[in-house]
């Protein structure tokens, strides 16, 4: 503030000795700019104080500080767990790993702007993936924290509401196009991205931002649990809508499903797809390990199950999930049928016609019209 103070006033050097200016930019260099804590703190402060902060070049300044020693601390990190795991003299543990990263949670309190630039200058410098992905669950945690989405039809006229909708939307959007590259290994927790999902089809994020999210849980569907694809679907104020989005859920399990060890990701082709040009070679020797097949399998028709209780539920939907897995994914039936029982006892009478024809497999047909 003093530093902006001076600039605005002219309390340079060319009026006087050890001016406002001077004595204002020895402190940030002595005390502000080395420390993470405190210069997060004048970094905040500068949201207040644009664009003279912008024109002076101190929140640059800043946010190059942070990232720089946002680093060193990663290597200091680095070499005392190495000193740990081979010491040469006893070590003394305790609150090392706490105090490693505990400038992570501190970044949460900035604006969306300016965490985005802070965020963007860490990974440049090379900051680890996961700490990273810390930093990401932390700020949307305390950005989306209170912020309700509510039914469109409710808020109609009210435009405090649909703000607060339209910043939630953002705030998603942004958190998602700062993720860590997709990868089969990602250390980005499937919480997390279940919850970014959720919140993404909630406030009718954009195309490119709910494929983003869809694909990075596609590629590992197999240490996804059930909580984590329950994800609601956006009614629209509509009563009779399906309770969750199965749209979704099928593209997520068909991403699985496709993935082909030798292939590279492409984020240019991270698009939704209508069903029907959906092409799977699920028996090729490409395709997912059986092992985890089998997981998935369990996790499908767990979900099925679930899903089976909403009486809006359209049966073209569901039999779309029951049929996507290969053969050789269930070593039994059980869970199928399962939820194929609940499904019938909820959902109203279902016309054959509806369920199968001529170019399906028999098995769905039995099922559902047992002799």
């Amino acid at each position: 503030m003093l530093l902006c103070a001076a600039h605005f006033l002219e309390m340079t050097e060319e009026f006087s000795e050890k001016n406002l200016e001077t004595r204002s930019e020895a402190y940030l260099k002595e005390n502000v700019l080395p420390n993470i804590s405190r210069a997060v703190s004048v970094l905040r402060h500068c949201e207040t104080l644009l664009p003279i902060a912008e024109e002076i070049n101190l929140v640059n300044r800043i946010i190059h500080s942070i990232a720089s020693n946002a680093c060193k601390e990663q290597l200091t990190s680095g070499l005392s767990k190495l000193e740990h795991n081979y010491p040469s003299k006893p070590v003394q543990t305790g609150e090392s790993e706490t105090s490693s990263h505990w400038w992570e949670k501190s970044l949460a309190v900035l604006n969306l702007d300016f965490f985005q630039r802070v965020l963007t200058a860490v990974k440049t410098k090379g900051l680890k993936q996961d700490m990273i992905s810390r930093i990401l669950t932390n700020y949307a945690h305390n950005s989306l924290q209170g912020l309700i989405v509510r039914d469109p039809e409710s808020v109609k006229g009210s435009f405090s509401d649909l703000e607060i909708q339209k910043k939630q939307m953002v705030v998603v959007e942004s958190i998602v196009s700062l993720l860590p590259t997709q990868s089969r290994k990602s250390t980005v927790p499937m919480g997390f991205l279940s919850s970014l999902l959720k919140s993404a089809i909630a406030t009718s994020a954009s195309t490119s931002c709910r494929s983003d999210l869809e694909r990075r849980i596609g590629l590992q569907l197999d240490q996804v649990i059930l909580e984590d694809i329950l994800i609601p679907a956006n009614s629209h104020g509509n009563n009779h809508s399906p309770m969750y989005d199965m749209d979704s859920i099928l593209r997520i399990f068909s991403i699985f499903l496709n993935l082909d060890e030798d292939e590279e990701d492409d984020e240019e082709d991270n698009h939704l797809r209508d069903e029907s040009e959906m092409v799977y070679d699920f028996d090729s020797p490409r395709s997912p390990k059986q092992s985890s097949i089998l997981k998935v399998s369990k996790l499908l028709d767990n979900y099925l199950a679930e899903v089976a209780l909403d009486s809006n539920l359209m049966p073209s939907k569901f039999i779309a999930l029951a049929e996507l897995l290969p053969d050789h994914a269930r070593i039994v039936n059980d869970g199928l049928y399962r939820a194929v029982d609940i499904f019938l006892k909820v959902s109203k009478p279902i016309p054959p016609s509806s369920v199968c024809d001529e170019s399906k497999d028999d098995k769905f047909g039995f099922i559902f019209f047992p002799f």
